[in-house]
């Protein structure tokens, strides 16, 4: 994706092509240029997305994501909602903050499936080599 096609003079537009990478061969790369300002070429965006899922037809009305999502996704605007007005105080209570985007950033861990702090210190503490 480009963005500010506005400030180049540019029309939004989706163009391709070829790359070569040793490890998984040859692929096609869609590069969408839009301007987020303006909002010219979001649709062209949204309709590339919905190539790359291979989603057929209108999908306007159709509810895509799991429930365990939508869920994760709101308690996510929560956390990071608390972290916003914490943060606005003219004293901001920084550790709070802090634990509350941590959770913001478990909650989505949820839907991307990435490590957790716990995950990523018993990788760390694995490498260590204690005693001897």
């Amino acid at each position: 994706m480009h963005n500010k096609i506005d400030l180049a003079g540019l029309s939004p537009t989706v163009t391709t092509r070829s790359s070569n990478s040793h490890a998984e061969g040859s692929r096609e790369e869609r590069h969408v240029y839009l301007s987020a300002k303006t909002g010219e070429g979001v649709a062209l965006l949204k309709r590339e997305i919905l190539a790359v899922a291979d989603v057929q037809g209108d999908m306007e009305d159709t509810f895509l994501a799991r429930a365990r999502h939508v869920e994760a996704l709101r308690a996510a605007a929560g956390h990071l909602d608390s972290a916003r007005a914490q943060l606005a105080a003219a004293k901001p209570p920084l550790e709070l903050a802090a634990e509350d985007l941590r959770a913001a950033h478990t909650a989505l861990s949820a839907i991307t499936g990435e490590l957790t702090s716990d995950d990523l210190l018993g990788v760390i503490f694995s490498r260590f080599c204690i005693g001897k």
